[in-house]
């Protein structure tokens, strides 16, 4: 048995290392939902919360700069605006997790869709577009419906994984469909040009996973080779 913490090789019956002083863990003593000492978790925490306070002073750094080169340089923000928008989209996407504890997929998913509406919509406000309200506001918002069920449902539900992930693929080809549409609707595409491809490949691979659902001899085949 070894420690925890530094490794050393430990005795039978000492109850803590004499080393570093770490409470000894052996996992065949410790059943049930905790199977870790106190110890693994806070250094993770130590670890986190110093990305997330390194990103913070990073990306606060990074923004200034942009901004008094800009202002400097043209007297307005200029492309700056990009630049600090794309600074904002990814601390919100990479680094306010960080500063949680046990942050939660189905809070960040559409916090992490919202940040990156509004960088899109920056751009086409900035660059005088009209593609915001009927393209790309459509498509986040159909992506953070269907990414949040599903996360959510694979969180939450222990059995039925490919009966969630062949509806998701189906109603995925679906979307596509849609997508297809909207970007017909806003800069006068053909329509059918693309969309029923992707519906059929993605809808035939949900169909498969619905019908591996009630195979057993497949379901199980399945979870061999892909560890769903």
């Amino acid at each position: 048995m070894y420690c925890v913490r530094c490794g050393v090789r430990l005795q039978d019956g000492v109850p803590a290392c004499p080393l570093c002083g770490t409470p000894v863990w052996n996992p065949d003593e410790h059943t049930g939902e905790k199977s870790y000492p106190d110890t693994l978790p806070r250094q993770y925490r130590e670890t986190t919360v110093a990305y997330a306070v390194i990103m913070t002073i990073l990306c606060l750094i990074s923004a200034v700069t942009i901004m008094a080169v800009c202002l400097k340089l043209y007297g307005t923000l200029s492309w700056g605006s990009y630049a600090i928008g794309g600074i904002g989209l990814f601390y919100i996407l990479a680094v306010l997790p960080s500063w949680f504890r046990n942050p939660r997929e189905e809070v960040f998913i559409p916090l992490d869709h919202t940040a990156a509406a509004l960088y899109v919509l920056l751009i086409c406000v900035q660059t005088g577009g009209h593609w915001f309200l009927s393209f790309a506001f459509p498509l986040l918002g159909m992506s953070c419906v269907l990414i949040t069920a599903l996360t959510c449902l694979l969180k939450y539900l222990k059995k039925g994984k490919p009966f969630i992930l062949g509806g998701f693929l189906i109603l995925l080809g679906g979307a596509t469909m849609l997508a297809e549409f909207f970007e017909h609707i806003t800069f006068g595409s053909r329509m059918f040009l693309w969309s029923p491809y992707t519906m059929s490949i993605l809808g035939a691979s949900g169909i498969f996973l619905l019908i591996a659902g009630f195979v057993p001899p497949l379901r199980q085949a399945m979870r061999r080779y892909f560890f769903y």
